[in-house]
């Protein structure tokens, strides 16, 4: 077979690009640490790589979100815990007012620090994270606790045997602090016979005795109330003023994936777990009418609250239990993902970090070819015919 020099000199270039590509390839291995330089190096590997950094970067995802999920929940169960404490001294205190060696003035003095109590789970429930209401559902950004306009309650009525004394209160309030309204009667009877006083402090002091009119009868600072039926000396009833803390917050919880197809709820809603709605598990609402029964010097009334109060409780005690069963599952989900991150890195590495003892060895190696094929080259290009003529 006849071999052209053109195929010789086609050849050696060949063979010499080929080596230099390879010592290319091999120093790229070696410079970036990496052992594949695009697909076509080893498609299966590179395959294979590319599925395990994807699953590597979704682990990264979740874990970041659970560290996200660990925040909400830390600090939502510790303002919780917070107003918990709050409602077990208010209890403490209620428990207390409820028994009879209290008088007025004490009570009074309690009805202060059960304002400062409302005013103090005011403030933890529109607890910030990262800038966010933890209690406001998707309205995130202003406060899911804020306190209403003035508000003039409907008569708390202690009546005695026999009576059938009824009283509507109306008005609008003009006062700039809450107050509650405790009327007597002094002598029984009905419109126009009657008479009756009034107190601002829980009975320390009284008005002058006025007869009950057949209208309206004003309390003062813009509060009225109309008294109808039979009176008996000795009915009682209170009307209080104040402003309700009220919930703006939404109704939706803030969930976060943990997983493929898991998610996980990180927030409590304001109203369901505080209060703010007039519900049965309203702390506000409590609060404001145990405030109410200490100014209208009113054991009874405390006791009521006393109940609501322990019963609320237990609401927030499993609120407080489901979020410490959330940050277990958050904190084992993180090992779970602390384990999967440290296997999918060693997988990655294994398949496509370089062997440096390797590379050297095999970049030597083919260094090596590489002058033995510039040599032999040297010597078949530099053959003529004219040497032999």
């Amino acid at each position: 077979m006849r071999v052209a020099m053109s195929t010789i000199f086609n050849n050696i270039q060949n063979n010499l690009q080929n080596l230099a590509s390879d010592l290319q390839r091999i120093n790229a291995s070696i410079s970036s640490g990496h052992k594949y330089q695009r697909i076509s190096d080893n498609p299966v590997d590179v395959g294979a790589i590319l599925g395990l950094t994807t699953e590597e970067s979704q682990t990264v995802q979740y874990d970041r979100n659970l560290e996200t999920a660990k925040g909400w929940l830390s600090v939502t169960l510790s303002a919780l815990q917070d107003i918990t404490d709050i409602v077990r001294a208010s209890t403490g205190l209620a428990n207390q007012m409820a028994t009879g060696t209290y008088n007025a003035a004490q009570r009074q003095a309690a009805a202060q620090q059960i304002q400062g109590y409302l005013e103090e789970i005011m403030q933890v429930g529109n607890t910030k994270f990262g800038g966010q209401h933890i209690l406001a559902g998707f309205k995130t950004d202003s406060p899911p606790f804020v306190e209403g306009g003035w508000d003039i309650q409907p008569p708390v009525m202690h009546l005695q045997s026999g009576s059938t004394g009824t009283a509507v209160a109306a008005g609008a309030y003009t006062g700039d602090t809450s107050r509650t309204y405790l009327v007597e009667v002094v002598t029984g009877g009905g419109a126009g016979v009657g008479t009756y006083r009034v107190s601002v402090d829980g009975g320390q002091s009284w008005t002058t005795p006025a007869v009950i009119p057949a209208g309206v009868a004003a309390l003062g600072d813009g509060v009225q109330v109309t008294m109808g039926g039979t009176w008996v000396a000795g009915d009682r009833f209170s009307i209080s003023v104040y402003r309700p803390i009220e919930y703006q917050g939404d109704t939706h919880n803030l969930e976060i994936s943990v997983g493929s197809q898991s998610r996980l709820v990180v927030n409590e809603i304001g109203s369901d777990a505080v209060g703010g709605d007039l519900g049965s598990n309203d702390i506000f609402q409590i609060l404001a009418q145990l405030k109410s029964s200490l100014e209208a010097n009113d054991p009874a009334g405390a006791g009521a609250s006393l109940e609501r109060l322990r019963s609320f409780e237990s609401h927030i005690t499993s609120i407080l239990a489901g979020l410490g069963a959330s940050l277990d599952r958050v904190g084992l989900k993180e090992n779970i993902y602390g384990t999967l991150k440290d296997e999918l890195t060693r997988q990655i590495s294994d398949r496509g970090d370089t062997d440096l003892v390797a590379a050297a060895n095999l970049l030597k190696a083919k260094e090596t070819a590489y002058q033995a094929a510039l040599l032999s080259s040297s010597k078949v290009m530099g053959m003529s015919l004219m040497d032999y003529l």
